[in-house]
């Protein structure tokens, strides 16, 4: 199974990279604010997306606003240390996209796009997870489960490296962004 590695230099460079991935998303000339989280969760450093607000303990409560009003978005990488000194391995990238719920004072689900490339099994759902996929959250049962990849006849060569992981899941953020996002735009 591939894996994709980075140097320790690297994961805090990719803050800066992260910002740049979701750039798309933001409203023009204001870029996500983005950082490597004060603890660990489940032995990974934790790169997340947020509004600006600290402090960054929880990863999971963290959104930011998108360019259309009302859609938050909520985007984290978790990055295993490896065997050897100095790298780590990215153990998954979770992009959710929400809709505010004003009735409940929360978010619900819409889309989300993940990438598990750490995820080890031979079985199809595991392939399915490893490799940059959508999954429509605002559907019915069992819809939300399903796993829909977007790279799965070029997955060695998308998950061969950060560059190429980054490059396939920017062009799943630019169809989220051209149509989702844009769509609600117009309501």
């Amino acid at each position: 199974m591939a894996s994709v590695k980075i140097e320790t230099d690297v994961l805090y460079t990719r803050v800066s990279q992260i910002q740049k991935l979701l750039n798309p998303l933001r409203p023009k000339g204001r870029p996500v604010a983005c950082d490597i989280c004060r603890h660990q969760f489940a032995g990974c450093k934790v790169i997340s997306a947020h509004q600006g607000m600290l402090p960054l303990d929880y990863y999971h409560e963290l959104h930011f606003i998108t360019f259309v009003s009302g859609i938050w978005a909520q985007y984290y990488e978790f990055w295993k240390p490896c065997d050897t000194q100095n790298k780590f391995i990215l153990n998954r990238a979770y992009l959710n996209i929400h809709i505010e719920n004003r009735e409940t004072n929360d978010f619900d689900k819409l889309i989300s796009l993940h990438c598990d490339p750490h995820k080890e099994g031979t079985t199809f759902q595991c392939l399915y997870k490893q490799g940059p996929h959508f999954h429509v959250q605002k559907a019915e049962h069992p819809i939300p489960k399903c796993h829909f990849p977007l790279n799965l006849t070029d997955l060695d060569r998308v998950l061969s490296s950060i560059k190429e992981i980054t490059f396939a899941m920017g062009k799943a953020i630019q169809v989220i962004r051209d149509e989702l996002l844009e769509r609600y735009k117009d309501l």
